[in-house]
């Protein structure tokens, strides 16, 4: 029955977003309209806006920073670096044109499921590394980040078959983070040989920078685990950080899947959503991951836990 819920929930969001990303009026154009939710992929980016937006009647703009798919971001890395305090028009006018709404493009717009909005939701998971410099220079716009356990974003990410070196060059390419954050990690990123390692890799730079370029509390972090277990408390303190009041039905709704929920997850087949890597990862595999996170120093965040151990940075 949950699979035929789910995918009959599919079959009828892709048809409103048929006509959502096509014909719809861009809200008020100023900035404070917009709301940012970044993190990495697989760690509820999808799921977060989805909540938001269930609420908050916005325009959602899927992932605008990638530049194989957007081409007026074509110029800019993968993972685009941008240095806090640096100066860069073109980036600029680029985040510009996304948090006021005035750019379209079939990718952008894909999953946007209303005609009439009243906000902008931006849903990213590239955008991890200038997340810093975004809030810098746009600090009306709302920033959460969302960070979920790095052995479940990598058993997520294996059984998509999803790039490793692909996406571990376009932090290596580029010297202005090396200098400021990867450095000492060199020999560590260019040493890891198995999958599950360099999947550690990937999560554990695109944590690492915003994480030490935010002050405490500067930056609302949502913990996917804690939206599990926790939702009132959590759902609560994100709208608290975008400036809008929750609603207790979002409590109901957290327990739905998102649209880029795949049929086999947890959510969809029952399974415990949180623990469900501990059953599908050897422990050889769990091992290398937890030793990369720890070698980047990002082990205070979870440990050996299936929860994190800190409520925000």
């Amino acid at each position: 029955m949950k699979q035929l819920n789910f995918w009959s929930r599919k079959f009828y969001r892709r048809a409103i977003q048929l006509l959502g990303s096509h014909f719809y009026i861009n809200p008020n154009p100023d900035i404070c309209r917009s709301i940012l939710v970044a993190g990495t992929a697989r760690s509820g980016t999808t799921w977060l806006g989805d909540l938001i937006v269930s609420q908050i009647p916005s325009r959602i703009l899927f992932e605008p920073f990638n530049p194989n798919l957007v081409a007026d971001y074509r110029r800019f890395h993968y993972f685009q670096y941008m240095r806090p305090g640096t100066e860069n028009p073109e980036f600029y006018s680029f985040a510009h044109r996304v948090f006021t709404g005035r750019i379209r493009n079939r990718w952008i717009d894909r999953q946007n499921e209303r005609l009439i909005s009243k906000f902008r939701l931006v849903k990213e998971i590239r955008a991890n590394l200038a997340l810093k410099w975004l809030h810098d220079n746009f600090p009306e716009v709302p920033m959460l980040l969302i960070i979920r356990h790095p052995c479940a974003v990598v058993l997520s990410r294996m059984e998509l078959g999803w790039a490793t070196d692909r996406d571990i060059e376009p932090f290596l390419s580029q010297p202005h983070l090396m200098d400021d954050h990867l450095d000492p990690y060199f020999d560590l990123i260019c040493n890891a040989e198995s999958v599950e390692e360099k999947h550690a890799v990937i999560w554990s730079i695109s944590n690492l920078v915003p994480l030490e370029q935010f002050h405490s509390n500067e930056l609302k972090v949502v913990y996917y685990e804690n939206l599990c277990t926790q939702p009132e408390m959590e759902l609560s303190g994100i709208f608290e950080a975008i400036g809008y009041p929750s609603s207790r039905l979002l409590v109901t709704q957290s327990n739905q899947p998102s649209q880029t929920t795949r049929h086999a997850s947890a959510v969809v087949t029952g399974t415990d959503k949180i623990e469900d890597w501990k059953q599908k990862l050897s422990r050889s595999q769990i091992d290398n991951i937890l030793r990369i996170v720890r070698a980047f120093g990002l082990d205070h965040l979870y440990g050996d836990s299936t929860l994190p151990l800190h409520q925000n940075v």
